[in-house]
């Protein structure tokens, strides 16, 4: 499929053809002598012309569409004249058609005018009817925007993303303001840089400069430095507060970050010089982060420029959820001896008394799924896994099953190898009876080993790996892994660095929390289980 139209400009010489054209010479005639075609002068020649002729006819037709010219267009479409006068009006279209040149696209194009027609109907059954609404979606989901449209694969949206590029100056909004936001696209790799009110843009924690004297107000060589400092301060406390934990790293992490980078770019402070009422200003910004093209933007790589720190407001939930997260950072930097302005409470006095008191203790353990529940969503999945297209379905189940049995955290089940959990290797097993598939498999297996529907689900889904589970040398294994990787770069670098590697902690969570969903939707609305941690045994 080709992704974009064929660029509308056009020669001196094939406006002159068409202007002959329309002033009545014959196809057969017009082509050899304006366009140097080698056309045979018999039928076939004629038609193969004409073809030629309005082809270029329908080139300058979209050209006067895209200059707003529609009565151009209509004259054009017309065909060539009847009369004198019809005559005339034909050739002083195409003449103010000529002056006017190549046009440049505008945001109120439809898709039509500068794309394919096979792709614009793809654009348009997903309504995206003109530009300004691809750059809407593409500043909503970054370069990935093209996930979202059915039918439009990874080559098409990557010519699309590549033409959008090629014209980001050209978008430009009422108040002259680009359309297309900065970081769309934009893959040029960030450069570490010091912590201060002048950083250009916000970085990543891991790109932020400590050299001394760096970023802050004080001499270089100084080590009272405030920025470098809170930077010093996030890192220790990462290292004491996550104990090794891949997802805690990275969720502690983001709350940290964005505080350093709001507390530099926003209030011109250093973390030790926050205080309760920074925290209050920090809550609303979290509310509503301004600017947004500043501090919002689609995933992308920590290394890229079009990273952000946030991809839009935080829900309520969330925003408790980082003030919990920020109030154990100033906890323990208070506990730990380093400077702070004021210790951050999860909540405020005012916030508690708007709240249940429940909300700032805390939470009760969370009870056990009923058996029954549990049960029948094992069978309708187990049913779901039968299809022959049921791969992710099968994956799911093996992590679900591995996920009770073992008590896994989802950041050890993204990684967990046979060697990591202590397996034995399925020779020393019990026998699988397939019709145990459907059950929880709450009896233990075999001492050292899995039980048998843990163990046959496993299997299957290695399969759908082409891997073999009863295989030689497989002690090193992701237990759950994608059978393909997605249709991307990334995907495809990482498949060739760990062939045998498993979902990423991210993947594993969309898979299993997708499938409840699904289960939910179709089934049970009430079933318990909201989150993949709920499954948890």
């Amino acid at each position: 499929m080709i992704p974009a139209a064929p660029s509308v400009s056009l020669t001196r010489s094939e406006f002159a053809a068409v202007r002959a054209y329309v002033q009545g010479m014959p196809a057969a005639m017009v082509v050899p002598r304006y366009l140097s075609d080698d056309t045979d002068d018999d039928d076939a020649g004629a038609e193969s012309a004409l073809r030629i002729l309005l082809g270029l006819r329908d080139r300058m037709v979209q050209l006067a569409h895209l200059h707003g010219r529609a009565d151009l267009a209509e004259l054009l479409l017309a065909g060539p004249g009847r009369s004198n006068r019809g005559m005339d009006r034909r050739v002083e279209a195409l003449g103010e058609l000529e002056r006017l040149g190549m046009a440049a696209p505008q945001a109120q194009h439809s898709v039509e005018l500068w794309f394919a027609p096979a792709l614009a109907r793809r654009l348009r059954n997903a309504e995206i009817v003109t530009l300004k609404s691809l750059l809407d979606l593409a500043n909503l989901r970054g370069t990935a925007w093209w996930r979202a449209v059915p039918r439009i694969g990874a080559l098409a949206g990557t010519a699309i993303n590549r033409w959008l590029g090629e014209h980001r100056t050209v978008f430009k909004g009422a108040d002259g303001a680009p359309l297309l936001h900065a970081h769309v696209g934009n893959r040029a790799p960030l450069q570490p840089l010091a912590l201060g009110p002048a950083l250009p843009q916000p970085l990543p924690l891991e790109l932020i400069d400590e050299a001394p004297g760096a970023g802050g107000t004080t001499a270089p060589g100084d080590d009272a430095c405030p920025y470098r400092h809170g930077v010093t301060v996030v890192k220790a406390w990462l290292r004491h507060s996550t104990g090794g934990h891949r997802s805690t790293f990275a969720a502690y992490r983001k709350e940290a970050e964005r505080l350093l980078l709001w507390g530099a770019l926003e209030r011109g402070k250093a973390l030790s010089q926050l205080d309760l009422g920074d925290r209050e200003a920090y809550l609303a910004f979290l509310s509503r982060p301004e600017p947004a093209s500043r501090w919002c933007g689609p995933r992308a790589p920590r290394h890229q420029a079009a990273w952000r720190p946030l991809t839009g407001a935080l829900s309520p939930a969330s925003q408790r959820h980082s003030l919990r997260v920020l109030a154990a950072l100033f906890r323990w930097m208070h506990d730990n001896g380093y400077p702070c302005a004021a210790r951050w409470p999860a909540q405020t006095a005012a916030e508690m008394a708007a709240t249940p008191a429940t909300t700032g203790a805390t939470p009760p353990p969370r009870a056990p799924l009923p058996h029954d529940s549990v049960a029948a969503f094992l069978s309708w999945l187990a049913s779901q896994a039968e299809a022959s297209d049921g791969q992710r379905y099968r994956a799911a189940l093996a992590a679900i099953l591995l996920l009770r049995e073992q008590a896994l955290s989802l950041d050890r089940l993204s990684s967990a190898t046979r060697r990591s959990l202590s397996l034995a290797g399925p020779a020393g097993g019990t026998a699988v009876d397939s019709g145990t598939l459907g059950n929880r498999g709450d009896a233990p297996g075999p001492r050292g080993g899995l039980a048998p529907a843990t163990q046959l689900a496993l299997a299957r889904h290695w399969h759908d790996r082409d891997l073999q589970w009863d295989g030689p040398g497989m002690e090193d294994v992701c237990l759950i892994g994608p059978a393909t990787a997605p249709p991307t770069g990334r995907a495809r670098r990482k498949r060739a660095v760990q062939p045998l590697g498993g979902y990423s902690v991210r993947g594993l969570h969309a898979l299993l929390a997708a499938t409840l969903a699904r289960y939910r939707e179709r089934c049970d609305p009430a079933f318990a289980a909201r989150s993949p941690r709920d499954l948890i045994a």
